[in-house]
């Protein structure tokens, strides 16, 4: 009896498991499907079709957009990384105190929503006579991000061993040849992990885009919503089905070389 309640609750969790993944993954495979249709609408029947993939490299506007928005999202999410490593090898070093309070400070901005953040970034930058600029643009997404890159590393930093760092400054290493040699391959995976983070958030981060960015500067985010306000455009699945291929062939390539998800979210090994 135990047995056909076992294999039932079993049956029941593979049956809920699968229904989730299909709600998480039907639209992302809906936007592909769509992108291959021939209706401007999303209407069936489908028509098979690559005029949306060309007319999408013939848009200069969404290739710039999107250009814009990766060179930009990489270089919030790499300053957020070495701020995140920064921030964490400082609070290893002080009181019990500070490595309580300053994590729970960190979690504020992202408890906080986004349009708050927003506004009141652009009230203070109007303030100081900055207004939209790129230097506002920048320093926004990276209060945005940066909590997450931070809060990632320090737990991979806190439960970090001590003894090879300790037994490389016994043998005469310098101190950045410690952090170097030592201390930062054992936390680069937790790096890469809160940098990965940041570059997602700032790719997708609209509400602060709209309010900080200069006028004529528009990221892939913006540019969407521009188009879809003045009319659907079949090339935005395009770039989306290009985006999450992009995604996908990244995730594999990091599982490939060995990152695994223990890893990546700061988890210690067992050969730490």
């Amino acid at each position: 009896m135990k047995r056909k309640k076992s294999n039932l609750f079993r049956k029941v969790m593979i049956g809920w498991l699968c229904l989730t993944m299909f709600i998480l993954l039907f639209p992302i495979a809906a936007i592909i499907f769509m992108s291959f249709n021939a209706s401007k609408f999303g209407a069936l029947p489908f028509e098979f079709t690559t005029t949306w993939y060309v007319q999408l490299f013939e848009s200069a506007d969404l290739l710039a957009a999107t250009w814009y928005s990766l060179w930009f999202s990489t270089l919030v999410s790499v300053v957020a990384a070495v701020l995140g490593v920064l921030a964490s090898f400082a609070l290893r070093k002080l009181s019990r105190k500070w490595n309580k309070t300053f994590p729970t400070l960190m979690n504020i901005p992202v408890i906080i929503p986004w349009l708050v953040s927003a506004v009141s970034l652009l009230l203070l930058f109007n303030l100081i006579g900055m207004g939209k600029s790129f230097v506002s643009l920048f320093l926004g997404n990276l209060v945005a991000v940066m909590p997450h890159s931070f809060l990632i590393t320090y737990a991979r930093v806190m439960s970090m061993d001590k003894y090879p760092e300790e037994a490389a400054r016994t043998l005469g290493a310098s101190g950045f040849k410690v952090f170097v040699n030592v201390a930062f391959p054992m936390i680069f995976p937790a790096v890469l992990s809160g940098m990965l983070m940041s570059f997602i958030l700032c790719f997708n981060c609209f509400v602060i885009q709209y309010y900080l960015a200069p006028f004529g500067t528009y990221t892939l985010p913006m540019l969407i919503y521009t188009m879809i306000r003045a009319g659907y455009s079949p090339s935005i699945n395009a770039i989306a089905a290009i985006l999450t291929l992009f995604i996908v062939l990244f995730i594999i390539v990091m599982n490939k070389v060995g990152f695994d998800a223990g890893q990546l979210f700061g988890k210690a090994n067992k050969e730490d």
